[in-house]
């Protein structure tokens, strides 16, 4: 199982690298180069289920643009989990840290990879997820994910991640 994951991430690398290397090289000198706070990006993430089991989880990325359509950055992770399928019901809070990178496909696809290291009172662990989101305005989008890796438990509950970002 590890070696299957491990394979569909460096594939979902490599294809990053090869999306890359067809941007064209005709760009002319003399076009000045951003400065650098032009080049970065901020992502407010999360996402909210509310019922017999809560989620709230808010991500805040900050990213650099390396290219026009190739985004690399680090954030933040909080969460707040309540499973009341259980008496008593189990209430812990999860926090961490991600670093992503982010291939914009067009205006309103990107794909993107992501790793998270967590820490919470039921056990740490690290997330690996590649998937991809669609961004029908400039400041919101929805996006999926597989996750390639994860620990025992998963405090995500299932293989599956979906969430809605502001971006600013």
């Amino acid at each position: 199982m590890k070696v299957k994951n491990n394979l569909l991430l460096m594939s979902f690398l490599v294809a990053f690298s090869v999306l890359n290397a067809q941007e064209s090289q005709n760009q002319s000198d003399s076009t000045p180069k951003p400065r650098f706070r032009d080049r970065l990006t901020f992502n407010m993430g999360g996402g909210l289920m509310l019922g017999t089991f809560t989620n709230i989880n808010l991500i805040p990325q900050i990213g650099y643009r390396i290219k026009p359509n190739l985004i690399a950055g680090v954030g933040a992770n909080l969460q707040y989990i309540r499973d009341n399928r259980f008496f008593p019901s189990q209430e812990f809070l999860v926090y961490g840290g991600n670093s992503f990178v982010r291939y914009i496909v067009n205006d309103q696809l990107f794909l993107q990879t992501e790793y998270q290291k967590l820490f919470s009172t039921i056990g740490n662990g690290d997330y690996v997820m590649a998937g991809g989101g669609f961004t029908p305005s400039r400041y919101f989008s929805i996006s999926a994910f597989y996750l390639l890796l994860y620990p025992t438990p998963n405090i995500y509950g299932q293989p599956f991640v979906v969430r809605g970002s502001f971006f600013f």
